[in-house]
């Protein structure tokens, strides 16, 4: 009876361990923060579902510049639309490949979408009928464009479907 005591202690106690490992590794992930206000990146993509209507809600804004993807979920976005700086941690290497398809995808379309001049373009009528918008930022090194896209255009939607297979 003793040993099985003693037994079921150290199981326990090296269980602990390994999953407190995990939860250390999570932590030092999102450790690796980026701040656009701080950091001032040449060329990145920023993407993500955003919810308007009855309480703005952000589910998840990804940055992917050179061969990093970032998650900010500060809900940044509903606070300051007009003027939004990202600000957030590193994802890992299995998101950051789905990240670059739909980085792929996302270019693409915006390729398909004429330039109205404006720095920011909405297309269709994100927030009518309380629904939401794909939001996508592009910097490059001529210029910084942002469009807003509404979630009830069936083009639309197939993308933020994308945006919704990265987890964060």
């Amino acid at each position: 009876m003793k040993n099985l005591l003693i037994a079921s202690i150290l199981l326990s106690v090296f269980g602990c361990a390994s999953s407190s490992s995990s939860v250390v590794d999570s932590e030092v992930l999102k450790n690796q923060t980026i701040d656009l206000t701080k950091n001032n990146l040449s060329e990145y993509i920023v993407f993500g579902n955003v919810g308007l209507g009855w309480g703005c809600r952000t589910y998840g804004l990804y940055l992917y510049a050179g061969d990093q993807l970032f998650v900010d979920t500060t809900s940044a976005y509903c606070k300051n639309a007009e003027n939004y700086r990202f600000k957030g941690y590193k994802l890992g290497a299995t998101e950051k490949a789905k990240a670059e398809q739909i980085v792929q995808k996302i270019k693409n379309h915006l390729s398909t979408i004429k330039d109205d001049g404006q720095a920011i373009q909405t297309i269709g009528c994100p927030g009518c009928a309380d629904g939401g918008m794909l939001y996508v930022q592009v910097k490059t090194s001529q210029s910084l464009k942002a469009w807003r896209l509404d979630d009830m255009i069936d083009t639309h939607q197939k993308l933020i479907v994308d945006v919704a297979t990265i987890k964060r």
